[in-house]
């Protein structure tokens, strides 16, 4: 399939320049601002070049039925105005109701995976099998922590493991990352692939995420909605740990799917040559999950203006409908 051989192409190894961490967030605030401030109304964009197009299949919009009191049809069609590497889950919390659209396209997950991850070991620390009120071994030298989240830590041997897992979900710190997975490893002979399967992945035993590897895989959008499903499920059972976990989720510092202002998401995006993502927890006073994944990133660039764009636009239509 060409979608997998393309998004397989591109997932050799995210390892991202450590001053990104930072940087991403000034584009991210940057960005939305502008977004923000005056949005266009949706209008038809053509793909970035023939490559981008080529990955991804022929969209699959859902029909036009009532869903949650929604407008189907308006959502139809403005991802339809989008290239073609554009998929959305949206799911009412309250009904269960499910929106999708071009939902069986595969894309390199990037650190979309990492949330995946953090469940995962959130999930094994609760069945006592690691302990994440450890540390984990800083193994950078001197001075490659500086201006990062982990600052503090720089130089220092051993970190804390929660704070290596809030700076890998807040701002997508791949040092954070590497730290953790170098301690527990997420493969098929850790039990990681066999987690996404439970989950429900199409595609379980293609990701994962080594210190040798980086981050591996394909994911489609539907994936994305039963990974959000399964980490609000989890914040909802209340423990400490998870209570922890939904904290790094909730205090991430990106704004590219839309969420308007007072209210809580928790979010995690992901960001890589032919990969631009963001899924969220929206915690409006009809609570919903809205993901979007893209194949429309650049590796030199963490937020594309062009489809954060997009996905202010996205998040506000949902946002409107589901608060109507």
């Amino acid at each position: 399939m060409v979608a997998v051989a393309a998004a397989l192409a591109f997932c050799a190894k995210e390892w991202l320049p450590l001053a990104r961490t930072d940087r991403a967030v000034e584009e991210a605030e940057s960005v939305a601002e502008s977004v923000l401030s005056e949005l266009p109304a949706a209008s038809a964009t053509e793909p970035a070049d023939v490559a981008q197009s080529e990955i991804t299949a022929t969209p699959e919009p859902t029909a036009a039925a009532a869903f949650a009191g929604w407008d189907t049809a308006s959502l139809d069609a403005f991802c339809a105005q989008q290239p073609s590497g554009f998929s959305v889950y949206a799911q009412d919390l309250e009904t269960g109701d499910i929106y999708t659209y071009n939902a069986e396209t595969e894309y390199y997950p990037a650190s979309t995976l990492k949330a995946a991850y953090a469940l995962w070991l959130c999930e094994q620390a609760e069945q006592g099998l690691l302990d994440m009120e450890g540390d984990v071994y800083n193994s950078f030298a001197f001075g490659t922590l500086e201006g990062t989240k982990l600052d503090a830590y720089d130089g220092v041997s051993m970190i804390p493991a929660w704070d290596a897992m809030y700076a890998m979900i807040t701002v997508s710190d791949n040092n954070a990352m590497d730290m953790l997975v170098s301690t527990w490893p997420a493969n098929q002979e850790t039990g990681f692939c066999d987690f996404l399967a439970e989950l429900g992945f199409h595609a379980p035993y293609s990701c994962s995420m080594t210190l040798d590897g980086g981050i591996d895989g394909i994911m489609n959008v539907s994936d994305a909605g039963l990974l959000m499903q399964a980490l609000y499920e989890y914040f909802e059972t209340e423990t400490s740990t998870s209570l922890q976990l939904m904290d790094c989720f909730l205090d991430a510092e990106h704004t590219a799917l839309y969420v308007p202002d007072g209210v809580e998401a928790a979010k995690k995006y992901g960001s890589w040559d032919y990969a631009f993502h963001d899924f969220a927890i929206v915690y409006a006073e009809s609570p919903y999950i809205l993901c979007c994944m893209t194949d429309q990133g650049d590796q030199n660039v963490d937020f594309p203006p062009q489809v954060v764009s997009a996905m202010q636009q996205l998040g506000q239509l949902v946002y409107q409908q589901e608060s109507a």
